[in-house]
């Protein structure tokens, strides 16, 4: 273990080592070995898996369910360690056991005999594979398939059939209105606590800070737990706006890229790369924020003008090997990605957090405030009260305004249906929250969006998910802002939102005609039409 350097015990981050993948080994294990060890984190997957393995009786099937990289070996071969005497493992269904047998035709022979010795088996299988073997198992293997079904299908399987599914843990979840991610955070603090930890012990016997001084530079930042919550934060963001699936593998990956990339910490974490969060996160750069006070500070910076407090604030830093000065020419974008990854932290004459407010991320606060209105909506009259305010604010506030951007003159209970020769041609939307189904929906609200359910009248539409994209939209809708191109895959759900709507909007007997000043009321009944107004 004494052999091992510190980047080398980094390496078992990076998602091209071998230990990225545990698969049973009769090998000695080494301190590599004790490296992946340490950084372990029991999820709750596993210590269900693991109760329901300790009640499981002949017969029994426990599939283990994800995609790649989410940790389905990792939990597999411990397990193995544990119950190989007497449970059957199958631990990637990918694999076959001859070079010429497929995946489907290996999977056939394990549950055939499985079935016929009744044993216990666990399995590891994609949620594609699964899908697969539906349609290309084995007839004489229907009640497999039909299990298997019942589980794509959100139906109960039968009860010997078990399925843990990844999806059903998130890694990510709200907390006090903000999103968190206690598995990241687990494997952050652990890789660099001070007590028995073998990376750190590494780090401190090597002479890093002087042999690698960016490397020691990138280990001492991810060290203070403000560096950690940003990072994090940024993650989050990835998963939310870019609906980014963060594995277990990539966060190790993306920890790896983060120490040993080719600059300092938070240079790497919005670089883009190869690594998949980080090309996500790039589009997050603090540097490209355009605010009166970035700008400025960039200019004083670019411009080589002296700044006492900012000086006297980079000359703290110089003692983790970070330093920004003639000699060390670090761009004005590095400095402000400095400035923001910092800012849950106390440093110096804590220069930083004047510029606190140029890096409020306000979207994702309010997405947060509310999610969690619609995730606890529970019929009350209280949450009715508030969830009416947020939906007349924002949300029926922006569909207006996106419906009707081209017939400013409406009232903001009209909505747009044509235009004819000059003419606008409206209709009375009385659009309200449809209590009984937000209600209904609000115990399966997952973190990457909510359900927005409307009634137009006392006809229910639709719910319909909002992620962070298109609630975003809308409160930028709100403030005067003209969608564009990259506003497209928002705007197509807005679109389907608003035609719903209209579609309701015409079944009405009322209409309203539009021209320059002048408008008239149109209502048909008794196979009559009454008119209100000239044109």
């Amino acid at each position: 273990m004494t052999s091992i350097t510190f980047r080398d015990a980094l390496s078992v981050l990076s998602k091209s080592s071998p230990f990225s993948v545990k698969t049973v080994s009769t090998r000695t294990p080494d301190g590599f070995d004790a490296l992946k060890n340490w950084l372990y984190i029991e999820q709750d997957i596993e210590r269900d898996l693991r109760a329901r393995l300790a009640q499981a009786q002949p017969g029994d099937m426990l599939f283990l369910c994800g995609s790649s990289g989410d940790g389905k070996s990792e939990i597999l071969t411990r397990a193995y360690a544990e119950y190989h005497n007497k449970v059957k493992f199958h631990l990637d269904a990918t694999h076959s056991f001859q070079p010429n047998q497929s995946a489907i035709e290996a999977l056939d022979q394990v549950f055939r005999t499985a079935l016929a010795e009744q044993e216990i088996l666990v399995v590891g299988i994609n949620i594609g594979m699964i899908g697969n073997y539906v349609q290309e198992g084995h007839a004489d293997l229907l009640q497999v398939r039909e299990a298997m079904r019942a589980f794509l299908e959100n139906a109960s399987p039968r009860a010997s059939y078990h399925f843990f599914n990844f999806e059903d843990y998130p890694k990510f979840k709200m907390e006090s209105g903000v999103p968190v991610a206690p598995f990241a955070k687990n494997i952050m603090r652990r890789l660099t606590e001070t007590s028995a930890n073998p990376f750190y012990a590494a780090f401190t016997r090597d002479d890093v800070r002087y042999g690698e001084p960016l490397l020691y530079a990138n280990f001492r930042l991810l060290m203070l737990d403000g560096v950690q919550d940003a990072i994090i934060a940024n993650i989050a963001r990835a998963r939310l706006a870019k609906d980014q699936f963060v594995t277990a593998r990539g966060l190790l990956d993306l920890l790896h890229h983060l120490l040993t990339g080719p600059g300092y910490l938070f240079d790497n974490l919005f670089s883009g790369g190869d690594n998949e969060l980080t090309a996500r996160i790039a589009a997050f750069d603090p540097a490209l924020l355009r605010t009166r006070e970035l700008d400025q500070l960039v200019l004083r910076y670019e411009l080589g003008l002296r700044e006492p407090e900012r000086d006297a604030f980079l000359a703290e830093l110089a003692a983790w090997n970070i330093r920004f000065g003639a000699d060390h020419p670090p761009s004005a974008a590095s400095l402000i990605r400095l400035l923001y990854i910092l800012q849950r932290e106390q440093v110096g004459n804590n220069y930083h957090q004047a510029f606190g407010n140029n890096f409020n991320d306000r979207v994702t606060v309010e997405y947060a405030e509310v999610w969690k209105i619609h995730a606890q909506f529970d019929g009350s009259n209280e949450a009715r009260t508030t969830l009416q305010r947020l939906y007349r604010r924002v949300l029926t506030a922006g569909i207006f305004r996106y419906a009707n951007r081209n017939a400013p003159e409406l009232r903001t209970d009209e909505i747009l249906l044509s235009e004819f020769h000059g003419v606008k041609i409206a209709g009375l939307a009385d659009l309200r929250p449809d209590y009984a189904a937000l209600q209904q929906l609000a115990p399966r609200t997952p973190i990457a969006h909510f359900h927005v359910a409307l009634k137009v009248g006392d006809t229910s539409l639709k719910p319909m998910p909002f992620n962070i994209n298109l609630f975003g939209l809308l409160v930028r809708l709100n403030e005067g802002y003209r969608p564009n191109k990259y506003d497209k895959n928002a705007i197509v759900l807005l679109d389907e939102l608003v035609e719903q709507i209209k579609a309701l909007v015409k079944r009405d007997n009322r209409l309203k005609l539009y021209r320059q000043q002048e408008h008239i009321s149109l209502r048909y009944e008794d196979g009559t039409i009454e008119t209100v107004g000239e044109m």
